[in-house]
């Protein structure tokens, strides 16, 4: 048998492997993913966007299974699309990350897109639009009185202007807020120059130069940037911030998955060519009230796979644990969300039953 023949059926038995193993864990899981998911996928649309995407991204086959669902699992929580399905940009499944399974398996990566920024910030009644502003548009960046940033526009636009990435001057995002008040913020060229090099990914086999969506889509990555340092300063739900710092990260939903893990997760080989994209994560900064709100976006969710949709009632069971009477999840220090997590982690614990 041929050396191409021998490689293309060893892609073939990793595509339904990767295919199989993933619609097994629907089947087998799909009362406990419904939980997490809440109405907004059925189980063979799921499936479809899980296929769709590993057909469009073949590398992501080569991804631990699990991953791949508790990624797709993390967008229909969020109510976004990924891009791998729509092409909208929402939200990316992309395969890379961690290799420290058996196999070297690297797990799949969750990306939200500045698009899917926006439609968080719209589920809390917001509506942004951000703004990138090249060096030939003729706008000018001004203060107001109180240190509110502004732009102001040329009578006539300049159609020839040059939006090449190289000419971006700054990005700008301006919201009126629901109360009457308004929100203004922006990143220079400068600014985002040092972000990116401080946070993107490198190429070691490419002299260590910087890979990624910061060195393939600048103006997009300036963009998310600016709408994701907004989310600390705008009255967005818990979900929606938190939703942020699970950003280009490997949603962790094993616990939810594990009747099926055993069985599904069965060595791959890597059978794609050595130039296959490195891992591209952009690492986000994480403040203490960052790391406090992603734990308890893990602990609303944990909540939810039991079934517990009432917030009122998931509280009554955090009081019994934490000895101290808790209205809402807000009310909690993250050394207490850390006991309840522990408590999930050593077993389930008893939800609250009213008159208990």
């Amino acid at each position: 048998m041929g050396q191409l023949t021998q490689a293309t059926q060893g892609r073939q038995m990793t595509a339904n492997t990767a295919e199989r193993d993933i619609r097994d864990m629907v089947r087998a899981s799909w009362p406990q993913i419904q939980r997490v998911i809440g109405g907004n996928l059925k189980p063979d649309m799921l499936l479809q966007y899980c296929i769709s995407s590993i057909n469009r991204e073949p590398a992501l086959r080569n991804c631990t299974p699990v991953s791949v669902l508790s990624c797709f699992m993390q967008c229909a929580a969020l109510g976004l699309k990924p891009s791998n399905v729509d092409g909208l940009g929402q939200a990316y499944i992309l395969p890379y990350g961690n290799k420290n399974h058996q196999g070297g398996q690297p797990d799949a990566t969750f990306v939200i897109g500045y698009k899917g920024m926006l439609k968080l910030l719209e589920n809390s009644g917001i509506y942004a639009q951000p703004v990138a502003v090249y060096e030939d548009d003729g706008v000018k960046l001004k203060m107001d009185a109180k240190g509110t940033p502004y732009i102001e526009c040329p009578d006539e636009i300049n159609l020839d202007a040059d939006h090449s990435p190289d000419k971006l001057k700054f990005v700008f995002l301006s919201i009126d807020l629901p109360n009457g008040g308004t929100y203004a913020a922006y990143m220079s060229r400068k600014d985002l120059e040092a972000y990116r090099d401080r946070y993107a990914p490198r190429s070691k086999r490419r002299g260590n130069a910087i890979s990624g969506p910061w060195a393939t889509n600048f103006v997009e990555m300036g963009l998310k940037t600016l709408i994701r340092r907004s989310f600390k300063y705008l009255p967005v739900s818990v979900e929606a911030k938190a939703a942020t710092t699970v950003d280009e990260t490997t949603p962790d939903y094993s616990d939810v998955l594990t009747p099926q893990i055993t069985d599904a997760m069965t060595t791959v080989v890597d059978t794609t060519p050595a130039n296959e994209p490195e891992p591209e994560p952009e690492p986000e900064e994480q403040a203490p009230t960052d790391q406090r709100e992603a734990k308890l976006f893990d602990l609303i969710n944990r909540f939810k796979a039991l079934g517990v949709a009432s917030e009122q009632e998931a509280c009554q069971t955090v009081s019994k644990i934490i000895n101290r009477t808790v209205t809402a999840f807000t009310d909690m220090s993250e050394a207490e969300i850390d006991k309840v997590l522990d408590d999930f982690q050593h077993g389930a614990p008893d939800t609250a039953k009213d008159g208990e």
